[in-house]
């Protein structure tokens, strides 16, 4: 071979080698750009799915309280923690009308949510006193009777309750003689007369239509009259608050004495009875306190109202309560 010939074939290359080294340039240029467009859209997809899972999982209440400290959003409390996406929901500013309502919700919601530490105190038993039903039945009484026709023919100038207690104190300051009656004709004439002299007339007249027309009232009267007197608790009281020791003249005077007697012999058999009874539960309470200063002796004064009502005392409303109590006396002085 020609020696200028083999050196014009070093100097030149051939054809075929520049049309292998083209296709691989453009190879690896389309790979770079391929792997390059895969890495990008690998890197959205990535934090795609990072924000969808942040959407998803529940926020812990540490963590909405790390939120809260670091972002200025106030986002309103409803019982239930939401998460605020701020690229489809954003924020608006509520106004003062709607903070100032959603903060009374959340306060009337926590003030029934939250029991009190302390417990309220209970209300004290209202205590019912034994006075009272006695005190309400009397007034009711003298209502009644001011509202009574027959009572306008007597023509007292205030409420009857005013006129009795007046004249009941009266009485009181005035008893009769119980001892020495009859030393003389005059003492026993002038305890026949008491309530007469002492009350008045007119006063006389009234107490007999009042025990005419109310007949049926008497027991209760008596019972109401008794408890308030007899009761320590019940001093205090209107109807209470008389003197003890002048009622014990009275039941000794009913009990003792000729003028006393003669003059419960005067009214009927149920008033003499009821009255009775009850002087002789007044000198008993005496004989308990040993201030029976008379000695009236009940033995025999128990066993003939005991009699008396057995016979002719079924009328009385409260005749076993009578002689219930006089069967517990009559056992107690016959020791």
């Amino acid at each position: 071979m020609d020696p200028s010939k083999e050196k014009n074939q070093e100097q030149t290359p051939p054809a075929n080698q520049k049309s292998k080294i083209v296709p691989i340039v453009l190879f690896a240029l389309l790979f770079t750009v391929v792997c390059g467009a895969a890495f990008y859209f690998y890197t959205l997809s990535q934090k795609s799915e990072q924000k969808q899972s942040e959407i998803e999982t529940p926020v812990t209440p540490e963590e909405n309280a790390l939120k809260k400290e670091k972002s200025d959003t106030i986002a309103p409390f409803d019982g239930e923690i939401e998460t605020i996406d701020l690229l489809t929901d954003p924020p608006t500013s509520p106004t003062s009308g709607e903070v100032s309502k959603e903060f009374a919700e959340k306060q009337t919601k926590d003030a029934i949510d939250i029991e009190p530490i302390v417990p309220l105190p209970k209300e004290a038993p209202i205590k019912i006193s034994i006075c009272d039903k006695p005190v309400k039945q009397l007034d009711a009484f003298y209502t009644h009777l001011d509202k009574q026709a027959y009572m306008s023919g007597f023509k007292i100038s205030e409420p009857s309750k005013n006129h009795f207690s007046d004249l009941i104190k009266k009485l009181l300051a005035n008893p009769p003689q119980v001892t020495r009656e009859s030393d003389d004709l005059y003492t026993i004439l002038k305890n026949t007369a008491h309530f007469f002299r002492i009350s008045g007339k007119d006063n006389i007249l009234m107490l007999k239509g009042i025990l005419d027309n109310e007949k049926a009232s008497l027991e209760q009267i008596l019972a109401d009259y008794y408890l308030l007197v007899s009761s320590p608790d019940c001093n205090n009281t209107n109807y209470g608050n008389v003197d003890k020791d002048a009622l014990y003249e009275y039941a000794c005077f009913f009990l003792n004495t000729m003028g006393g007697r003669l003059y419960l012999f005067r009214r009927d058999s149920l008033s003499r009875m009821v009255v009775t009874y009850y002087a002789i539960l007044l000198v008993d309470e005496a004989n308990v306190q040993n201030n029976n200063r008379h000695g009236i002796a009940l033995r025999a004064v128990v066993d003939m109202l005991i009699s008396e009502m057995e016979v002719g005392g079924s009328s009385l409303k409260d005749s076993e309560i009578y002689l219930d109590r006089l069967y517990g006396l009559k056992e107690k002085y016959q020791q």
